[in-house]
């Protein structure tokens, strides 16, 4: 074992930054396995509150925070957020230490990923992508299923981590992008699942089927999937809110889709009817309902009456 090997596998305090639906359970779990002391840091500072509780330090100077660890995860909503606490005077670029790692957890662009990693390369420092797949209610059961991807020191030293916030970890190889192309065609899959739902059950309330059973029916005979049976009776019984994922996340994850298919002339006709439905259902206000809202879009194009 090298010394930087070494170093990293005695990593014993992290920093964590983001406290929203997702990365406030996951950093609850990551504090109640007793195997690092975490600081937290969030734009809302409010929100960090269950987190102390727990055990957690609160970092108010995150330049401070970031200067004193070798270990940051960010679990933010998109490249922009990312980029802001990484690029700005006093990120995590300017003050993590040489050497340190950046296990970044949210659903980002490969782009701005291979962007990321090199400018972390010029720095010195090392990044791990580790999206996950799952709701909240996942990751506050610890049952998220992770995709990472780095260099492999630096994922010998994390896993352990990882797998107090899910499992399976999927290690899908040393270029962190490749874990964000599979993320992202992971959401573009059960966007396409949304889609023949959604069209499914406004067929069936025209023609007086019961969402509900149709759902019940299609999942015992076809797809005995969880999945399958929870967003089907999110569409049957229209209960888009709280959201587990906004719909304007959802057309954020299509879009990142279809700019890495025009790299390559690949064309996704799926692509482009779900980045209508979700446009569509962001115009009707439906944006941070939950994406599964695609099914009132597709009722709404069909004329079928609301319940009073």
């Amino acid at each position: 074992m090298n010394e930087n090997s070494e170093k990293r596998s005695k990593i014993s305090e992290a920093l964590w930054i983001g406290a929203g639906n997702m990365g406030l359970p996951m950093a609850s779990n990551l504090i109640s396995s007793n195997k690092i002391r975490l600081s937290v840091h969030n734009r809302t500072p409010g929100r960090l509150a269950p987190l102390e509780k727990a055990g957690a330090r609160r970092s108010d100077d995150l330049s401070r925070s970031l200067s004193e660890t070798t270990l940051v995860f960010t679990m933010l909503a998109d490249d922009a957020a990312v980029s802001d606490v990484a690029e700005r005077p006093g990120g995590i670029l300017d003050k993590l230490p040489a050497g340190g790692i950046h296990v970044c957890m949210g659903t980002l662009s490969p782009t701005f990923v291979d962007m990321l990693s090199e400018k972390h390369q010029k720095k010195g420092q090392i990044l791990v992508s580790a999206p996950v797949f799952g709701r909240p209610d996942r990751a506050k059961a610890g049952t998220l299923t992770i995709i990472a991807a780095g260099p492999t020191a630096a994922l010998d030293s994390v896993e352990p981590l990882l797998k107090t916030m899910g499992s399976p970890v999927f290690r899908v190889g040393e270029t962190p992008s490749r874990a964000n192309t599979i993320k992202i065609l992971g959401n573009f899959t059960l966007g396409g699942l949304l889609e023949t739902l959604a069209e499914s059950l406004t067929l069936a309330r025209k023609v007086g089927v019961s969402p509900s059973q149709l759902v019940e029916i299609l999942d015992t005979a076809l797809y005995h999937s969880p999945v399958f049976r929870n967003y089907g009776q999110i569409m049957a019984e229209e209960k888009f809110e709280p959201a587990g994922f906004w719909m304007r996340l959802g057309l954020k994850d299509v879009r990142m889709v279809l700019r890495e298919a025009d790299k390559l002339d690949v064309p996704l006709p799926l692509g482009d009817i779900l980045h209508a439905g979700f446009l569509a259902g962001i115009h009707r206000g439906y944006g941070e309902w939950d994406w599964a809202a695609l099914g009132r879009v597709r009722d709404d194009d069909a004329g079928v009456s609301r319940k009073s």
